[in-house]
């Protein structure tokens, strides 16, 4: 039986609301409450709900790029709430982080070699040949060429630029990635290749996915399991075919009747 790599327990996160001139402040905005779920080692989950449903909060939460109210978040094992410096620095390598927008992701300013490299000056690796190998070997891999190193964000496509974020997230080589909608700004010529192109990654490095997005149909054949976020709340999970084929609850079937069906 495959081991945990990801468990959240109970987690609760509020988000203050802010007050101004002729703005009373409001009440805080609960995005997830009482959150709890597994990821296996080499698991593809779904994280599925609409915009608002908290699903990004969560993916944020599990990353370590917000700090939850209450509840357990726990790596390997590990709360991340009690990670020293050192523990962060490798959850740090161990993680990854796939955006929804490649561009906005995406430093204009800085040329490809800069954006790719600064994830591995970071984390420590000084000696540059060093640096250089692992640059070629993920433009190899994600699709790009060593020509693509000068140049800036704005010259490259959509789909390139994913292609950038993705080799960005995955040159430190980590074992679990969340990918935040990675297609939904994408051409639908180009979504399948970006599909494609995680699952070879997934294949190559072994890697977990939370894969968070609305559209059921990415979710259908890229998960092996899906999670149905309502409202801050996990309302349904279970394989995929079990979600497709046998769903419980009527958010759940709502999503599924939302799906276009063309004739």
């Amino acid at each position: 039986m495959e081991q945990n790599l990801i468990e959240v327990k109970n987690v609760f996160k509020t988000f203050e609301t802010k007050s101004g001139f002729l703005m009373p402040k409001q009440a805080p905005v609960e995005a997830l409450k009482g959150v709890s779920l597994n990821i296996k080692k080499g698991e593809i989950v779904g994280l599925v709900g609409e915009s608002g449903s908290g699903k990004s909060t969560l993916g944020n939460c599990i990353l370590k790029l917000l700090d939850t109210n209450c509840g357990e978040i726990l790596y390997n094992g590990k709360n991340i709430k009690e990670f020293s410096k050192d523990d962060i620095k490798n959850f740090r390598k161990k993680t990854g982080l796939i955006f929804q927008n490649p561009y906005s992701s995406l430093n204009p300013k800085m040329k490809i070699r800069e954006i790719l490299s600064e994830p591995l000056i970071a984390s420590g690796i000084k000696n540059k040949k060093r640096r250089i190998v692992m640059l070629n070997n993920i433009l190899r891999l994600t699709g790009l060429s060593e020509d693509d190193l000068g140049r800036f964000p704005h010259e490259f496509s959509g789909g390139q630029r994913q292609r950038i974020a993705i080799a960005r997230a995955l040159i430190l080589r980590p074992e679990f990635v969340v990918a935040d909608e990675p297609i939904s700004a994408l051409d639908v010529s180009i979504q399948a290749q970006i599909i494609n192109l995680l699952l070879e990654l997934k294949q190559k490095f072994n890697l977990t996915y939370l894969f968070i997005s609305h559209d059921l149909n990415v979710v259908k054949y890229l998960c092996t399991r899906i999670i149905i976020v309502y409202r801050g709340e996990i309302v349904e999970e279970g394989g995929t075919e079990q979600i497709f084929n046998c769903p419980k609850h009527n958010y759940t079937k709502l999503l599924l009747n939302s799906i276009p069906n063309i004739a």
